[in-house]
């Protein structure tokens, strides 16, 4: 019998509860950044596989499956976004699929399995720095770099290019206050960045020489269709900045969205707010087609969308496709 198919185990009340609280701790923004969530998400089944009563490679893989079905029903938006992602499910496909080395014996896993989990928590708090290796690589000196909202990957990666003397021009995200505080602080580096609002993008996209987005680049936060649109239209480089961890071969988009509060669209200082026949919506996350990225940075290197299918065979087991 293939692990894949084994039953999905019935998880122990206190492991439910960590679950839930993992999931509450989400919906109310007490971990934040896509990173932390991944991190978390590990240390949740790290604690699940350790304190388990089960033992064997097919037992295990169960339990992991059943964590993963309730943190996958409780957060169906977490995946592929950043702002998100924050893709909890991919982490417990990367999990699962290490399961392979392991094999059937009917040995105690759960210490082996330990070095797994270290070897990933590794290579999750590596990738950022290992992206932002590549920004001196990518940003020339005098060019011209367009980005959008505010990305802790992007303002990263900006900062590691700020020797090459490059100008940035920031567009505000759904969040100004946090772009601006963004802006702030490249500026505090070095970085000459000139701020203009989302509906500005088209205009002055002719000059821009490369657009850099993080924060998930293909499904990221709302507006960045607009952004990849215009690029696409002028002919204009945009290079996406997504580590490995948020690749995943689940890619139903039918449920991707959720609406955030009203007022990030319309203040509530605007008197169309009062009127009752006014309906505003605020879409949280924003999908652009691959074709509208020319490289994806990750932290194994540049990619064409065109190889990206290839890094997720890499990635993943078909076997793990569905827990």
């Amino acid at each position: 019998m293939f692990l894949y198919q084994g039953p999905v185990k019935e998880l122990d009340d206190k492991f439910v509860t960590l679950i839930g609280k993992f999931v509450a701790d989400i919906k109310h923004g007490k971990i934040r950044g896509s990173t932390n969530r991944v991190l978390a998400m590990v240390t949740l089944l790290e604690t699940i596989i350790t304190e388990s009563q089960y033992t064997t490679a097919l037992e295990l893989c169960g339990a992991i499956r059943a964590a993963g079905r309730q943190v996958m029903a409780a957060l169906p938006n977490e995946l592929g976004v950043e702002g998100s992602g924050e893709s909890l499910q991919r982490l417990v496909l990367a999990a699962g699929a290490r399961r392979a080395t392991l094999g059937t014996a009917q040995h105690d896993l759960r210490e082996p399995l330990r070095d797994y989990i270290a070897e990933l928590r590794g290579e999750l708090e590596s990738s950022i720095s290992s992206i932002c290796g590549q920004a001196r690589e990518h940003v020339h000196g005098d060019e011209l770099i367009l980005t959008y909202g505010a990305s802790a990957i992007t303002e990263k990666f900006l900062r590691a290019a700020a020797p090459r003397k490059y100008k940035l021009i920031l567009a505000e995200g759904p969040d100004p206050t946090e772009s601006h505080a963004m802006a702030n602080r490249l500026s505090a580096a070095g970085v000459p960045v000139t701020v203009i609002s989302a509906a500005s993008i088209y205009a002055v996209m002719s000059r821009v020489n490369k657009a850099a987005l993080g924060g998930g680049a293909v499904l990221s936060e709302a507006g960045l269709f607009s952004v990849t649109l215009a690029a696409r239209h002028y002919r204009v480089p945009v290079l996406a900045l997504v580590p490995l961890y948020k690749l995943c071969p689940i890619h139903d988009l039918t449920p991707f969205n959720s609406s955030g509060s009203p007022h990030t669209a319309l203040s509530y200082d605007h008197h169309e707010a009062t009127s009752d026949n006014v309906h505003v919506y605020a879409p949280m996350y924003d999908f652009a087609p691959p074709d509208h990225v020319t490289l994806f940075i990750t932290n194994l290197g540049g990619s064409s969308p065109s190889y990206m299918y290839r890094m997720l065979s890499e990635l993943y087991d078909p076997s793990d496709y569905l827990l």
